[in-house]
């Protein structure tokens, strides 16, 4: 008999609370062969080796090192040995060294690229061709991994889902019915997912819901989705189907509306804090309460669950995925993490937690303002101190919640461009050379990067960047055009 033995160990750049070691390599397994009828699926112990027994003492090869999650395999690979076929001697345990890809995101609307596309071809005003999206997506889109649109479909009153009324490119609006406006912003549609999947580059549809502004509105959605009597199973096909129709391969989800619970500026929660109360003890109550608001937020809080876990199971045999917008859920002072606890209600009910355990799903962390919350900010006045500010805020957020044992693939970390201050949005901004910096931070941790980017000038600033991101946050042997695997965060 001849012994064989491969043992699994992270890399060392890799942090101690988000290297797969803290998580026992729980669902990675070793796929051997010997000549071409023998091979072996292998899991290792909670130490990362895996071993057996031959009745030959000839070597085995390694085909394949992956993680597997609801039968989903994400591709580790060997670091430094990307296009080797390892041996696995008797008697000589090999060491293999692995890691994975990171996912790249791009949050932007329709209009914003497509006008970032006909600037660069000098056509501005008219439609890019398939053609000319992918001659742009060839010269600037290098380490993008998925374009994710903003506020693309949305469900009307009938319980319809379609494309967003909102939804536009050059002042063109899909509005309420079929029209001109509409045949227009389709064929824009059509020739970015063309270009984009010519190009291997996934693009999600954005199902957004706000109220802070005049475009989009929430129309009867509180209503909706803290219904008990709303079919979460439904409204979850009905948004599949509209997927399959455009060929989308995912859906965002971006829910930040009043009402769905109440903020901590409110009555409701005034009086809860002048009892001696903590936001944690509202939401620790929320499911056995008999306060008619806490009942409603916690009925979104079911009903959203059931929409995203069921919609994620609908499309993972098609290799798609599901992501949401939330918040970090880390207290500022003490860096604990706690699930679900947050100033915002529409926020509480959509917890990180909600991805665990899914290979298809991706909780995307709104990190814009979480410097100014850990003390840093414009109240300074000093740039140089908000952006200090920022950086200790994001590495607190990444190092309490792989500690508090979330597993770093379904995590994102969301930044705001500097570019978006010509609109107008306050707080939380990055220069390109910033999220650059940022990229080192979450390699570490093992962490994707989604960048909200709204310039719409100069085709060669943040779009163009993604490859300095995949430079300094993938290996080098995990180039997206040649990685035959999957990125760490979703399916690919």
């Amino acid at each position: 008999m001849a012994d064989f033995e491969v043992q699994f160990t992270d890399p060392s750049f890799i942090e101690p609370s988000a290297k797969e070691s803290a998580f026992g390599w729980k669902n990675s397994e070793v796929v051997v062969f010997r000549g071409a009828d023998e091979s072996q699926v292998l899991q290792p112990d909670s130490s990362g080796s895996c071993k057996w027994s031959s009745d030959k003492a000839d070597s085995w090869s390694i085909s394949d090192i992956r993680r597997r999650v609801q039968n989903v395999p994400y591709a580790w690979r060997m670091d430094g040995q990307s296009a080797l076929i390892p041996k696995v001697e008797a008697g000589a345990p090999l060491r293999a060294v692995v890691s994975a890809r990171a996912r790249l995101s791009l949050w932007t609307g329709l209009a914003n690229f497509t006008k970032r596309v006909a600037v660069f071809h000098k056509i501005d005003g008219k439609i890019p061709s398939a053609q000319q999206f992918e001659a742009f997506m060839s010269k600037f889109c290098g380490g993008m991994d998925d374009l994710s649109l903003i506020a693309t479909i949305s469900r009307r009153a009938d319980g319809s889902v379609d494309l967003s009324p909102e939804l536009a490119v050059f002042g063109h609006r899909v509005g309420k019915s079929a029209s001109k406006d509409r045949a227009f912003v389709e064929q824009v549609l059509k020739n970015l997912i063309s270009a984009c999947h010519s190009q291997g580059i996934q693009v999600t549809a954005g199902y957004e819901v706000r109220d802070d502004y005049d475009k989009q509105t929430q129309g009867d959605f509180v209503s909706f989705i803290t219904s008990r009597n709303s079919d979460m199973t439904d409204h979850a096909t009905r948004i599949r189907d509209v997927l399959d129709n455009w060929s989308f391969d995912g859906v965002g989800f971006d829910i930040e509306v009043n009402g769905i619970g109440p903020s901590d500026q409110s009555d409701t929660m005034k009086a809860w804090f002048k009892q001696g109360k903590t936001i944690k003890d509202w939401v620790t109550a929320r499911p056995t309460s008999s306060d008619p608001v806490a009942k409603k937020e916690q009925a979104a809080a079911d009903n959203l669950q059931k929409l995203y876990q069921t919609l994620a199971q609908l499309l993972i045999t098609k290799g798609r995925f599901v992501s949401y917008a939330t918040a970090a859920f880390v207290d500022a002072k003490s860096g604990n993490f706690d699930d679900g606890v947050y100033i915002f209600g529409h926020t509480r009910v959509q917890p990180i937690g909600l991805a665990a355990g899914r290979a298809n799903m991706i909780a995307r962390i709104m990190a814009y303002d979480e410097g100014f919350q850990a003390g840093g900010g414009e109240k300074s006045g000093k740039p140089s101190t908000a952006q200090d500010s920022l950086t200790k805020r994001h590495v607190q957020i990444l190092k309490s919640i792989t500690s508090a044992g979330i597993h770093p693939s379904i995590v994102q970390l969301g930044i705001k461009m500097e570019s978006l201050k010509d609109f107008g949005m306050k707080s939380g901004h990055m220069t390109v050379d910033q999220a650059v910096s940022r990229c080192a931070d979450l390699r570490r941790f093992r962490t994707g990067l989604i960048t909200f980017s709204g310039s719409n000038g100069s085709p060669a600033d943040e779009v163009a960047a993604f490859a300095r991101y995949d430079k300094a946050l993938n290996e080098s042997e995990f180039t997206r055009r040649h990685f035959l695997g999957v990125p760490f965060q979703a399916p690919h």
